[in-house]
C-alpha cells in the first residue's frame, strides 16, 4: 500500500467515480482499476460495488476512505513541515472555524500573522460546528477553532475571549437601558446562531432556567442577516461582542448576569498529529495575543 493508491482510491470517492477521478488526477483509468484492486488484495475486502454503470463503495470502503484521507492530510503535512524548517518557506497551514469566528475573529490576527510569516500559506474553511470536529478527526485540517470543549482527542488551549451582546435597534424601547436580563431578553422576537453553536445552546439553556420560551424568529450564521434583522428592528441580535453590527442606529448591550463572563475560543488539533512549525508558530503567536489581551 502506498500514497499512490491512497490518493487514487480517495479521489474515485471524492469524484463520484473513475471518469472523473481519472480526469482530475490526469492518469488512465485503468491505472485507477489496478490501484483498486491492489488494495483490494492487500486487505481481502471489497472496497467497492457495480450496481449497473454505479460505481459505489462498500461500508468497508467508506471505512477505508476515513483512514486513506487521514493518511493522505498527514502525509502533506510532513511535507509542508519539512519545507517549512527554513524559515517557514512555503508552508500550508490548512485552518476551519465556524463562521463567525472566520469573519469576526480571526481576520484581524491572521492578517497579523501572514504580515510576520510571509512564507505561510494559509487556507482558512468555513463551517458548521460540528464539521469543524468532523475536519479535525479526518486530518482534513490541522486546526480548529471551536467556543465549546471537544473531546479527548484533541489538544486545545484558549487564543480569544470574548462575552455574549444583545443588539437592539437604538429606537428599540429596551435600547434605552445600559444593560439587558435574560429574562427581559427572552421576552423579545430574536435573531441568534444555528443550533450547533455554542450561543444556541446557552440560550435555550437560559429559557429553560427562567421557564420560558425562547422567541427565536431566525437562527443562521449568515452575519449580514443577522445584522440586518437587528437594523430593521425585526428582532434582538444574540451574538458574541464582537461581531456586533457596526452600524450607528444599533446599540449593543451587555446581558446584566454575564458581567465579567466570557466565552472562550480554543485553537484544536489533534493529540495524535503533532502541529507543524507554522501551525505552533500559529498558535504561540495567537497565545500572546490571547495574553496581552487579559
Amino acid at each position: 500500500m502506498d500514497l499512490k493508491q491512497l490518493r487514487y482510491f480517495a479521489a474515485i470517492i471524492d469524484e463520484g467515480g473513475m471518469r472523473r477521478a481519472a480526469e482530475v488526477l490526469h492518469v488512465s483509468q485503468p491505472a485507477l482499476t489496478v490501484a483498486v484492486k491492489q488494495l483490494e488484495q492487500f486487505f481481502g475486502l471489497k472496497l467497492f460495488s457495480r450496481t449497473g454503470r454505479t460505481l459505489e463503495p462498500t461500508p468497508e470502503g467508506y471505512r477505508f476512505y476515513q483512514h486513506a484521507r487521514s493518511l493522505l492530510a498527514q502525509a502533506e503535512k510532513a511535507k509542508s513541515d519539512m519545507r517549512a524548517l527554513s524559515a517557514l518557506e512555503m508552508a500550508d497551514l490548512p485552518l476551519a472555524a465556524t463562521a463567525m469566528i472566520a469573519n469576526h475573529v480571526l481576520p484581524a490576527p491572521l492578517g497579523r500573522f501572514l504580515q510576520t510569516r510571509p512564507g505561510v500559506k494559509i487556507s482558512l474553511r468555513q463551517l458548521g460546528g460540528p464539521a469543524v470536529e468532523s475536519a479535525l478527526k479526518l486530518g482534513e485540517v490541522e486546526i480548529g477553532f471551536a467556543m465549546h470543549r471537544l473531546d479527548e482527542v484533541f489538544e486545545q488551549v484558549p487564543v480569544f475571549r470574548n462575552q455574549i451582546t444583545v443588539c437592539l435597534h437604538a429606537d428599540h424601547p429596551a435600547a434605552a437601558n445600559d444593560t439587558i436580563s435574560w429574562r427581559e431578553l427572552l421576552d423579545l422576537p430574536i435573531a441568534t446562531l444555528p443550533r450547533g453553536y455554542t450561543l444556541h445552546a446557552r440560550l435555550l439553556e437560559e429559557a429553560r432556567r427562567h421557564r420560558k420560551s425562547a422567541r427565536i424568529v431566525l437562527e443562521t450564521d449568515a452575519m449580514g442577516l443577522l445584522a440586518h434583522a437587528v437594523e430593521t428592528g425585526t428582532a434582538a441580535g444574540l451574538m458574541m461582542e464582537a461581531a456586533k453590527p457596526a452600524g450607528a442606529n444599533i446599540k449593543a448591550l451587555p446581558i446584566r448576569e454575564n458581567k465579567g463572563y466570557h466565552f472562550t475560543l480554543n485553537a484544536c488539533w489533534r493529540k495524535d498529529m503533532t502541529l507543524s512549525v507554522a501551525g505552533r508558530a500559529l498558535v504561540d503567536f495567537l497565545q500572546k495575543i490571547h495574553a496581552d489581551a487579559l
